[in-house]
C-alpha cells in the first residue's frame, strides 16, 4: 500500500517538474506538456479499468467450463 502511494507521489512530482521546466522555456509549452500528461494518464487509467472489468456474458460462459 505504501509503495503505491510513494510511486504515485514520485510520478506526480516528476510530471509537475517536467511541465514546470517546459513552462520556464515557454509558458504555453508548459500547459501543452501538462495537458499531454493528463491525456496520457486518462488513457492509461481507462485502459486499466477496461482490463479489470469483464463482461457478464464472458464471466457466465467461463463458469460452465
Amino acid at each position: 500500500m505504501l509503495i503505491n502511494l510513494i510511486t504515485l507521489t514520485v510520478g506526480l512530482l516528476g510530471v509537475g517538474l517536467v511541465a514546470f521546466g517546459a513552462w520556464l522555456i515557454l509558458p504555453a509549452a508548459g500547459y501543452m506538456v501538462a495537458g499531454g500528461f493528463c491525456l496520457l494518464w486518462s488513457w492509461l487509467a481507462s485502459r486499466a479499468a477496461a482490463r479489470n472489468a469483464l463482461p457478464a456474458a464472458v464471466a457466465d460462459d467461463e463458469e460452465d467450463c
